[in-house]
Formats: C-alpha cells, structure tokens, sequence
C-alpha cells in the first residue's frame, strides 16, 4: 500500500481543507505541537506547546518511544491529553510525524520512468529492502534527484520510505482515543526539510533526548539521512554519573551551563564532550557520503531541536566540522503573536517538525 496525503479517510468532506490544522512531533521525550492557518500565501502560528516527559531521566523505559521501543500509546494519549489542555486548539485537524527509526528509509537510484513505471519498480525493490510482508507496511517514495551517467542515460534518484502497519495502527488509536482528526502520517525528516529549506547544501542536526538525526538537505529536499543513538541524556547521564548528582540536577545544570561552565567546571565539558563527538564523527560520516554521491560540497551547518539548545554546542559543532553554522529560521515569513518575539529564537530550533507538518497540509 502506498502512503497518500488522505489515506485515512474516504469521505469526501474530509477533502474540504480546515481553517487551522495541527502538526504533531512526537518524540522520545517529548511532544511538540502547533496549530497554523493560512490565508492566500501567509502562514500564521495560532498556538504551540511542548511538553517533555521528566520520568525518562531516571528510568528509560519511560521515554515515549525508542529505536528498539514502539511509541507507547496508554503513555502518549495520557501526555497528548495534558498538552491538549494547555493549548486549547481550535481545530481537530492533526498531522504527525513518524520518527526515522521507527520506518525503513531507503536511496535508490534507477532508470528515469514514468510515475507508474516507478512505482511498480518501487514495488518490486521494496520486497528486497524492507523485511516484513507486503501487507504489514506501507511504503511509499519521493524523487529527491536527477542525473545522466557517463553513457547520457538519464537515472533519477529517490527515497524509498517504509512504515509498519503496526505503527500506522498505534497512530491511529492514539489520536482517535484523544478526539482528533489524523489526516496523515509523514517522515519527520520530510517536515523537517519542508519547514527549513535552507538554500544551499545544508547538515541538518536534529538533537532529541534519545537520538539524533543527521541530515542533508538541499532545494527542500533530503539527500542524505542517518541516525546517532546519542542524544540529550546521555550527556545528562555523562554528568550525573561524573559529577555524583542526580539525573534531574545533573539535567539542570547541563541547561543552564552548557559547555560554557565558569571557572572550575570545566569538568562539565570534559564530560559532555565525547558523546558529541560521537555525533560529530557520524556528521562527517553524512558530510563525506553525500559529497560522494553527488559530487558536491555541504555549505552549512544548522542544528535544532532541544539538544541544540545547549550553550556553546554551535560554536563547538562549526568548529569540528570547520562549517559555518546558521539559525534555523522555521518561522519566517510567519506571523505570530508580538509576545513571542522574546523566544522566537528557541520556538525555531523546537518547532520545524510541527511546523513542517502543518505547512504539508496547506501545500
């Protein structure tokens, strides 16, 4: 079965587009929501929330979901529930994403066809690539690239994306036992590539509390995509067990110091920085596969999600990578509430994700 934009709902009516509709990030942490409308080209940023999960620090069977975890659902409806309160959204609408350990995801170069020729052909690779039966995932793909071989016979590159219907299905439960419309499922990467579209070659780092992922994208479109299983609390467990502190203090501290500790705690950065560089020595990874493949150089450096919000870790990352790092700039071209000007800046780097999503709907 392939993945379409309204695959859930055969009613028409469901065609008829919303005034608002929310994008939904679930996380391994966390959930991240926002609610957007659209009127002819402008896009507004009605409402947004963020609620992160604390029992995770301590015990990490109680993250939402993992690379060897599927995404709990009595624990998302409860979370979901509490942020919904919060938010108060207009609208029943819902996009979410689906994490990139949670699907298969596959480059595939093959003969320029016809969309129908693709997608048989897509068929059959799938078989070889994806290890369930054809009736237990859903797949579906997007041409990312074109290109002639040294023979002038024209290939085009694409991105085979399998989700298990197992997955699909908790989805669906979760948002129907909390009162919402979900309308379709989309690859996180592919909201996050929509709600940045950085113009040049660009390193993408999603930093979350379990995981990161490793990016590139270029003319909207992700070229090259892995995952580190370093993520945010393994520099807070780093601290903790370094430091004798418990995970939570440990967790406070890393926030408000960062790699820039006063003098005397330069232990903290002595601690955090080789799960950096785990992640570092796997973004050259993604630098040096996707300069291979496409015979060009990655320009820039951006990073977002919670992760990037430690102190001192741009400055850190573009000078390892000897890449010019730059701001996430999600909400551009948006218009939002005067009172957010002050967090602009964070809501940037925790919602493309969300806002991706929501733009998926519109477009």
């Amino acid at each position: 079965m392939r993945l379409g934009f309204f695959d859930f709902f055969s009613d028409i009516t469901n065609f008829l587009k919303a005034g608002s509709v929310l994008g939904v990030d679930i996380g391994t942490t966390s959930i991240k929501m926002a609610e957007v409308s659209r009127k002819g080209a402008n896009f507004k940023l009605l409402n947004y929330g963020i609620l992160e999960t604390k029992g995770y620090l301590e015990h990490s069977n109680q993250a939402i979901q993992t690379g060897s975890l599927e995404i709990v659902e009595k624990e998302t409806v409860n979370l979901l529930n509490t942020l919904l309160h919060e938010v108060k959204p207009k609208t029943k609408t819902v996009l979410v994403s689906v994490p990139v350990f949670s699907s298969f995801l596959v480059p595939l170069d093959m003969p320029f066809l016809s969309s129908q020729e693709t997608g048989k052909s897509i068929s059959f690779q799938a078989k070889q690539y994806i290890p369930l039966p054809e009736n237990a995932v859903s797949v579906d793909w997007i041409k990312v690239d074109e290109f002639e071989n040294d023979r002038g016979v024209k290939f085009q590159r694409l991105l085979l994306i399998g989700i298990p219907s197992s997955v699909i299905r908790k989805y669906k439960n979760i948002f129907r036992a909390v009162g919402l419309r979900l309308v379709a499922l989309e690859l996180e990467i592919l909201a996050l590539a929509r709600a940045l579209n950085p113009d040049k070659p660009t390193i993408v780092i999603d930093i979350g509390g379990e995981v990161a992922s490793i990016n590139v994208i270029e003319g909207g479109f992700v070229k090259h995509s892995s995952v580190s299983d370093y993520g945010g609390i393994h520099l807070t467990k780093s601290l903790s067990q370094g430091l004798g502190l418990s995970v939570v203090r440990a967790e406070e501290l890393k926030r408000r110091r960062g790699l820039l500790g006063r003098e005397g705690e330069s232990e903290l950065s002595t601690l955090i920085l080789p799960f950096l560089d785990v992640i570092i020595q796997e973004t050259r990874y993604a630098r040096d596969s996707y300069e291979r493949r496409y015979g060009k150089k990655v320009e820039k450096l951006m990073l977002v999600g919670g992760g990037a919000n430690l102190l001192g870790i741009e400055k850190y990352f573009g000078r390892e990578m000897n890449l010019p790092t730059v701001e996430p700039a999600t909400l551009r071209g948006f218009e939002y509430a005067p009172d957010l000007e002050p967090i602009v800046k964070n809501l940037n780097k925790e919602l493309p994700v969300a806002i991706g999503l929501a733009k998926k709907y519109f477009t």
